[in-house]
């Protein structure tokens, strides 16, 4: 399922998102990349329309986000936030069955069938043995992919992850990494995330969208956009680009 940002505007006090025309292709793995304030965190709250969103802004397909039910948009859109606190200590298993809220009726309890889809997706990210573990237990890499898992349980075709990797060590970044690009691959998935690390972002993406002060400076292919002088164009300071092994690395 594709992603289609036709004129989307959105507007704080001090800040304007304006995006024109961007398009966010199924099975691809796209990461968003830009200074501290760039507007990357807000245009992912304005694709789940956690923002209001204006009509004919934004399409999944040919369905206007603005015009589904937040039910609807759950079992298309599942959103990863950057930071996640849970009042309860919950059990790992309980957390991610959250997931499956878009399809259980009200007053309703989980299925079995809603479990074993739960339990699988906690399979998928490598943690199913921690399923009876309290969410409190477990390690901020831990916890990030439990709350991957909660979004693989909704079945969405779009996975949205702002800045998943923020605070791990390099060995969780790269499982992180891993997962995401298998998700697109293997579920093609719609993935999206929003990074600061642009080696990950080389490494990962099939398509890379530079911002800066809320628009779209630059995007594509990481072979065919990277260039110094987009980088020092979007975070002002001098960065080299050096090849090794056919790829590149970024050297500030």
């Amino acid at each position: 399922m594709s992603i289609w940002v036709k004129d989307l505007r959105f507007d704080y006090r001090n800040f304007s998102l304006h995006i024109q025309n961007l398009r966010f292709e199924a099975a691809k793995l796209t990461s968003i990349v830009g200074p501290n304030g760039a507007g990357k965190t807000t245009l992912l709250k304005c694709l789940c329309a956690i923002l209001p969103i204006a009509r004919d802004s934004l399409f999944l397909d040919r369905r206007d986000i603005a015009l589904l039910s937040a039910e609807e948009r759950a079992r298309l859109i599942a959103y990863v936030p950057q930071e996640h606190s849970s009042a309860f200590n919950y059990a790992v298993q309980d957390f991610v069955l959250m997931g499956r809220a878009a399809y259980v009726s009200l007053f309703s309890t989980p299925s079995a069938a809603d479990v074993e889809i739960a339990l699988e997706a906690l399979e998928y990210v490598g943690l199913r043995r921690y399923a009876a573990r309290p969410y409190f237990e477990l390690s901020s890499g831990e916890r990030r992919l439990v709350l991957i898992a909660r979004a693989l349980a909704q079945k969405s075709d779009i996975l949205i992850l702002d800045e998943p990797t923020s605070f791990l060590d390099p060995k969780h970044e790269t499982e992180l990494m891993d997962l995401a690009r298998r998700l697109a691959v293997e579920k093609k998935k719609t993935v999206l995330v929003t990074l600061h690390n642009l080696d990950m972002a080389v490494k990962y993406s099939d398509v890379i969208v530079f911002m800066k002060k809320g628009g779209v400076v630059a995007g594509g292919s990481p072979d065919d956009i990277l260039t110094e002088p987009l980088l020092e164009s979007v975070y002002e300071i001098k960065m080299n680009i050096l090849r090794h092994d056919g790829r590149k690395f970024i050297v500030k």
